[in-house]
């Protein structure tokens, strides 16, 4: 499962208040969604639906299946779309990405950003794991900036900046003050500021994931996730990962 989460932001952490640091703050919300669970499920299937801001609508289906250590066989994902009428699917590898439908054809990482924007996107807490190890690293430096209001939710405020220059923050991360589970992000950029909103948790096998995730910039909704079913551990056909050429 990790293999296949690309960050969409730099990177996620967490903070909480006084005695509590910031990498302390993201293990709390970590163990709060049992986040960590994400990279031990053997197989993961969700079904989704995206909105964009012009009000069009795709259905979304992704799957990945860990076939674990000493196997010969790598770990694989497939992202499915469909929108207006055409549909487009693809398979990765760990080292490779195919486009199987509607034409088959391998794509270069670097011309993937959308696809792998895409997954993160239906995973938004999946980076929190990811600031942990590089805090722990001292790659990043996080700091508690007390509690704010944030999607409708008293929330504790963490900022992210490198470890190198900490005065230029990065993001923010806020979490909610009485469940401690992940509420969003907050980035400056060229275009505004840009929010990712989570909401309506729910469980499955302990873990807490979002089922809906909103992108604003500024006060308009660029894009909306609505996860409408998401399995574990459930049995997926090899088919489905294929990557040879029919």
């Amino acid at each position: 499962m990790k293999k296949f989460l690309f960050s969409l932001f730099l990177v996620f952490c967490y903070t909480n208040l006084s005695a509590q640091t910031g990498k302390e703050l993201i293990q709390t919300c970590i163990t709060a969604m049992q986040i960590d669970k994400l990279d031990s499920f053997k197989t993961v299937s969700v079904k989704a639906y995206q909105y964009g801001s012009s009000g069009n609508k795709a259905s979304l289906r992704y799957y990945s299946k860990d076939y674990g250590e000493g196997t010969d066989v790598e770990s694989k994902a497939r992202l499915e779309a469909s929108s207006m009428g055409k549909d487009q699917a693809f398979v990765l590898t760990e080292d490779e990405i195919f486009q199987v439908v509607p034409k088959y054809e391998e794509i270069d990482k670097q011309d993937a950003g959308q696809l792998f924007m895409i997954i993160n996107q239906l995973f938004p807490t999946h980076s929190l794991l990811s600031v942990v190890k590089d805090t722990t690293n001292k790659t990043l430096f996080t700091l508690a900036e007390g509690t704010t209001k944030f999607n409708d939710k008293n929330c504790k405020k963490v900022s992210v900046s490198s470890a190198e220059k900490p005065e230029e923050i990065i993001q923010y991360l806020f979490f909610d003050e009485a469940t401690n589970w992940f509420q969003g992000v907050e980035i400056d950029s060229e275009q505004g500021k840009v929010n990712v909103l989570c909401s309506g948790f729910k469980k499955t096998k302990g873990h807490v994931y979002p089922t809906t995730i909103k992108i604003l910039v500024g006060s308009k909704k660029i894009v909306e996730y609505e996860i409408d079913k998401f399995e574990v551990n459930i049995e997926l056909e090899d088919s489905l990962f294929s990557t040879k050429k029919k």
